[in-house]
């Protein structure tokens, strides 16, 4: 894992970000849901929204033939984003992880928790990130910008 430095105020009437430590990363992971993977592409990063897990510290992506399920066949490194926000109040938190994709075999390491896909589509595949990398931030309660 990679120290995320503190991150500095920044300018402006707003609180200031504060960085999340790693077991407050993993909170934030183990809840599940949806978030963003992050892929090399031509020209510019793939972007796709997936429906993930925290399965013995990785993250678990439900997912079909296509883009995801060969960067995993590959061994494609990945990014992964997940966040929450509260845009009465102006706070939020964002959790990134870093790390390499791989296809998740259930006849070799065993039955996933179920990630049940939201899109339509046969989505019969699963994807692990290593965690090699993990940071987040937030913004808490404070003055905001009114």
């Amino acid at each position: 894992m990679v120290a995320v430095e503190n991150e500095q105020p920044m300018s402006g009437s707003g609180p200031e970000i504060q960085t999340l430590t790693r077991s407050e990363c993993l909170l934030r992971l183990e809840h599940g849901g949806v978030g963003r993977i992050a892929l090399a592409g031509q020209g510019a990063p793939v972007l796709r929204p997936v429906n993930f897990a925290l399965h013995e510290g990785r993250v678990l992506i439900r997912t079909g033939e296509g883009t995801i399920l060969a960067s995993a066949n590959r061994g494609d490194p990945a990014s992964f984003e997940i966040d929450g926000l509260d845009a009465l109040e102006h706070t939020g938190w964002s959790v990134v992880v870093v790390g390499k994709l791989a296809e998740y075999r259930e006849d070799r390491e065993g039955p996933a928790p179920a990630v049940r896909a939201w899109a339509s589509g046969v989505k019969d595949r699963l994807v692990v990130i290593e965690i090699d990398e993990l940071s987040g931030m937030s913004i808490p309660a404070g003055r905001g910008n009114r």
